[in-house]
């Protein structure tokens, strides 16, 4: 299984659409999941959502597994319906000496000090507004991704968590992401050895691919990329840039 997985933060732009058909290769005639991750409900919009169907329709992309279209995903399909699956793996991670209870501010943590004696455990695990935060020193992510969380101080998981949870669940076997995503799948390497499932690595081929840039920067959604409409591309190119992107991929 392959696995397409969009965030309705934003309408998609052309680096999200090559993404779409990098997976889709990927998978090459087998099965392809649609999986939307929709768990930061403050940035989900409805159009938002309608638009990665649209997308996936323009490309021609048709998936095995997932929502049919919006109202189905709504219905059937959201990371709200996984929610108990995501307090389970918590529980369990809770019993480990890498996860803390932590209410630093992002200026706190920036310094890396922990004032609050995080990491001598002083803060209590069932406290209000505190994070659950993954211990990472003596690994490689400590210099680029220190005490990234697991569960946010709103009580719901974190992205890094229920991506974890969710590849498993799906029994995931390939995935096609960004280079800037590098963290993120050694993050999630962490938390699955954690939770006990097989080493994430030898389950799950990942094919880190380039970005596209424009003006010398990463075309993100948070910057206000243009839509895949505006920038004038047929869903051919988008294609030919998928494998591209796959045969210059880091492993």
């Amino acid at each position: 299984m392959v696995r397409i997985a969009p965030t309705p933060s934003g309408y998609l732009h052309l680096g999200n659409a090559a993404n779409f058909a990098a997976n889709a290769l990927l998978a090459a005639g087998g099965r392809l999941l649609l999986r939307i991750d929709d768990l930061d409900r403050a940035r989900f919009r409805p159009e938002y959502l309608q638009d990665v169907f649209d997308v996936l329709h323009w490309l021609e992309i048709e998936w095995t597994d997932g929502p049919r279209d919006a109202t189905d995903f709504q219905a059937h399909w959201s990371q709200e319906y996984r929610m108990p699956l995501y307090r389970e793996a918590l529980d369990r991670l809770s019993a480990s000496e890498r996860i803390f209870a932590c209410p630093c501010s992002r200026r706190e943590l920036a310094d890396g000090t922990h004032v609050h004696g995080c990491l001598k455990r002083e803060v209590d695990m069932i406290s209000g507004g505190i994070a659950w935060r993954m211990d990472t020193r003596g690994t490689a992510l400590h210099d680029t991704m220190p005490w990234f969380a697991v569960r946010k101080k709103d009580g719901r998981p974190s992205y890094q968590l229920a991506c974890t949870v969710d590849d498993q669940y799906y029994g995931i076997r390939a995935c096609a992401r960004g280079a800037d995503l590098l963290p993120s799948t050694e993050a999630q390497a962490l938390v699955s050895d954690l939770l006990g499932y097989a080493p994430l690595r030898e389950r799950i081929r990942f094919v880190h691919h380039p970005l596209l840039t424009e003006g010398g920067e990463k075309i993100s959604k948070s910057r206000g990329a243009r839509s895949v409409r505006e920038w004038g591309v047929s869903s051919e190119e988008v294609f030919g840039i998928a494998r591209e992107w796959i045969a210059a991929a880091t492993p």
